[in-house]
């Protein structure tokens, strides 16, 4: 059976070699993503069965966002979850800081009420895409801030950018489930962690590798801090959806035939 290092590895490879050294660069946004973000704020479509959806609903509607666009940056950051908190103190289901919500009036305690969360991340995306007049360089202000944004040569730093790709991930889950009939209220899967990746691009790889191996099964990718020993960084959570009456262990069986790499430890459900 082989490890998880030798898929890392065979997909790090060609971005190790052509990306050293680049972490700093600035680059143009992408060319795709950039024309599905202006098509969604052309004509967003309607969407239901995600958690606090009608307060996502009146806070798109308030300043002017495409409800999915807040959607897939709520659960790119923390999945739905209005208790999260960053080791750089990001508060709640849009990780807003406390300085940045000191901006709009709201204090930080606040920032763990639902309702307040969402309308001040939605305040501060409307504001960085009016000031921005893009909603790719909105996202990736959001991240990062405008000193990572260079709107006269309108190119981005490369970390901005890969939290772009990012939540634009999110978002292509949530307009794949555009139209389908769903429940009004949010059904939220159960899911693990499979194994971890330092880059997203090479996390979405793996994903799609295991998503054509194993069609009918949901993998997803979450962002988490990861604590070193002199500083945080982020690291690419690849996860599987438990669904039905299948245990981990089942679930973790199933993805070790089909791809022939082996991930969990025997452990779990």
């Amino acid at each position: 059976m082989k490890t998880v290092k030798n898929i890392i590895f065979y997909l790090c490879l060609p971005l190790l070699i052509s990306g050293f050294g680049q972490a700093d660069a600035a680059i143009p946004p992408d060319r795709l993503i950039s024309a599905d973000l202006k098509a969604l704020f052309a004509d967003p479509p309607s969407v239901k069965g995600y958690p606090y959806q009608e307060l996502f609903k009146k806070a798109a509607q308030r300043y002017g966002l495409p409800l999915p666009y807040l959607l897939a940056v709520a659960r790119g950051e923390s999945f739905f979850d209005p208790n999260a908190v960053s080791s750089k103190g990001a508060i709640g289901l849009m990780q807003v800081m406390p300085a940045t919500a000191g901006d709009y009036g709201v204090k930080k305690e606040k920032l763990f009420d639902p309702a307040e969360n969402i309308d001040t991340g939605a305040h501060l995306l409307s504001d960085l895409n009016t000031r921005l007049n893009d909603p790719y360089l909105a996202l990736a202000a959001y991240y990062c801030g405008q000193g990572g944004v260079d709107i006269d040569n309108f190119t981005i730093r490369e970390d901005c950018n890969e939290y772009v790709h990012y939540i634009h991930s999110h978002l292509e889950k949530i307009l794949k489930k555009a139209g389908q009939h769903l429940p009004d209220s949010a059904v939220m899967e159960k899911h693990f962690v499979l194994t971890v990746f330092d880059n997203f691009l090479d996390a979405q790889s793996f994903v799609k590798f295991l998503s054509e191996k194993l069609p009918l099964m949901q993998f997803e990718i979450f962002r988490k801090e990861a604590a070193l020993q002199d500083h945080n960084r982020y690291q690419y959570q690849i996860m599987a959806a438990i669904s039905g009456k299948k245990t981990k262990n089942e679930v973790c069986a199933m993805v070790e035939k089909a791809s022939g790499f082996s991930f969990c430890d025997g452990k779990g459900e």
